[in-house]
């Protein structure tokens, strides 16, 4: 959707008479990914990314059972040029219906935040942080100060014990 695309985008596709077994459907760009902290135009992202939701390189998607969408992040997480301000890989919730994106955690230093797995009561979310520290940063995750940094799976609850959406 757009030359020199350095922040990626996630494309809806919504299939013909909603058969999702039929070959022939229909697509828009559900939300470019990008920088409107650096960049006015394009580069900016959709009209719904702002400075406390913008992100780069959509890499994992995940739906609850209402049909949320939640967005994991392996992208560039240098902080400079193009990418400043974005901070580290993240995981973000879109709606659907009213395109609202919300950042809703952030990863270690050098981490890819991958995968999404819900509890079978929907109060437990499992979330994959991979390869964390990769870049030399110094990241000890989920470790101490001395430990080599690891790969994990993390579990996240609602203080209040209820549902994810």
């Amino acid at each position: 959707p757009r030359a020199d695309n350095k922040y990626g985008q996630i494309v809806r596709w919504i299939p013909e008479n909603d058969d999702h077994a039929n070959d022939k459907f229909k697509w828009d760009i559900f939300l470019l990914a990008g920088n409107p902290k650096v960049h006015a135009n394009n580069n900016a992202g959709s009209k719904n990314i702002n400075t406390d939701n913008m992100f780069n390189s959509p890499d994992g998607i995940g739906f609850d059972s209402h049909g949320g969408l939640w967005i994991q992040t392996d992208g560039n997480y240098s902080n400079k040029g193009d990418y400043e301000g974005q901070g580290n890989n993240s995981m973000l919730y879109a709606d659907p219906q009213t395109g609202k994106v919300k950042r809703f955690l952030v990863g270690p230093v050098g981490c890819e935040i991958t995968g999404l797995c819900f509890s079978t009561d929907k109060k437990t979310m499992f979330v994959g942080i991979q390869h964390p520290g990769e870049d030399g940063s110094g990241s000890h995750f989920p470790g101490a100060k001395d430990s080599i940094p690891r790969s994990s799976v993390i579990a996240v609850s609602k203080k209040d014990n209820q549902a994810f959406l």
